[in-house]
């Protein structure tokens, strides 16, 4: 299930990676067909979505392995799913680093960024 692997995949940066303090926003890109990859910035703004190509910050394990959506799903479907998969889990793992960093958002890489996950 795509939610256990985001989970292992949050929870293996958290152990083994420390993420600056500088880092206000995280990133995850949604790729085709169908990948996850996290990135960090140290600036926000959520009016300049180019915010998000800042890579101040990337994990070693920057893609989501194992990460999978059926082919047939639409982009809109993964974007909600993933969002709320995300939102669901900085209630779970609320002392983790990723979710202490002040802003989240997801979107697509080729494509705008078109959700705001949450400000912490």
């Amino acid at each position: 299930m795509s939610k256990e692997i985001i989970r292992a995949w949050i929870l293996e940066i958290d152990a083994k990676e420390k993420i600056p303090k500088d880092i206000v926003a995280l990133c995850f890109n949604l790729y085709e067909p169908y990948g996850l990859e996290l990135v960090g910035s140290k600036c926000y703004c959520e009016d300049n979505e180019d915010w998000a190509c800042e890579e101040d910050f990337v994990p070693e394990r920057r893609h989501c392995p194992g990460f999978e959506m059926p082919s047939f799903l639409g982009w809109e479907d993964v974007l909600d799913m993933v969002a709320n998969i995300l939102v669901e889990l900085s209630w779970e793992l609320p002392g983790t680093q990723i979710f202490q960093v002040k802003h989240i958002a997801l979107g697509f890489v080729d494509g705008n960024l078109v959700s705001k996950v949450m400000d912490i």
